[in-house]
């Protein structure tokens, strides 16, 4: 009987150091599970947006002549013509750019005749007025093939126009043809925005 208690005894105590254990490694996860809770209790968060205003492409379309035109202002066509020209003759003609887009754009502007005998015998000149007059934006002669009229990069504001004057000379100094050369001249006006 006295080793009956004994081992009763001994099972106690072992009993003991296990609840001992467990309520110990039950505490533990409590304290653990204790502090994250407090933690995720105590993490506030808030979120914020901004939006922006509307966003819009913007256009760019140059037009060219009064009225303004995409293409060929008849003005202009009928102004910049001579069906006998010979050396020492000159025309002009004024050319309205406008800036009909939403962008402010600058132009570049290039001149090319159709005929080679006869492009080869005319110099063209820019001048920023109506009437030609004062010094020349820029000149080309030989208007065969396309040539850009150098140092022409004109800015126009969205909504603006830009007058020029566009001169046609044949010099003096040219030899006609034997044979007459017939053609025309194409001003091409390239805007890019800025």
């Amino acid at each position: 009987m006295a080793s009956h208690k004994q081992n009763l005894g001994v099972l106690r105590r072992i009993g003991s150091a296990l609840i001992s254990a467990r309520a110990r490694a039950i505490m533990s996860i409590g304290i653990v599970l204790g502090l994250g809770a407090v933690g995720t209790l105590a993490a506030w968060s808030d979120t914020s947006t901004a939006t922006s205003g509307e966003f819009t492409t913007g256009t760019i379309d140059i037009k060219i002549g009064n009225p303004a035109v995409d293409n060929n202002p008849p003005a202009f066509a009928t102004a910049l013509t001579n069906t006998a020209i010979a050396p020492g003759n000159t025309v002009t003609a004024p050319l309205l750019v406008r800036n009909s887009g939403t962008v402010p754009f600058n132009y570049t502007l290039s001149v090319a005749a159709n005929n080679t005998g006869l492009g080869g015998l005319l110099e063209s000149f820019v001048y920023g007025n109506s009437d030609c007059s004062g010094p020349a934006v820029s000149t080309v002669s030989g208007l065969f093939p396309s040539k850009p009229f150098p140092g022409v990069n004109r800015p126009i504001p969205a909504g603006g126009t830009d007058q020029l004057c566009i001169r046609v000379t044949m010099p003096s100094t040219a030899t006609a043809p034997a044979t007459p050369a017939t053609g025309n001249i194409t001003y091409s006006l390239v805007a890019t925005s800025t």
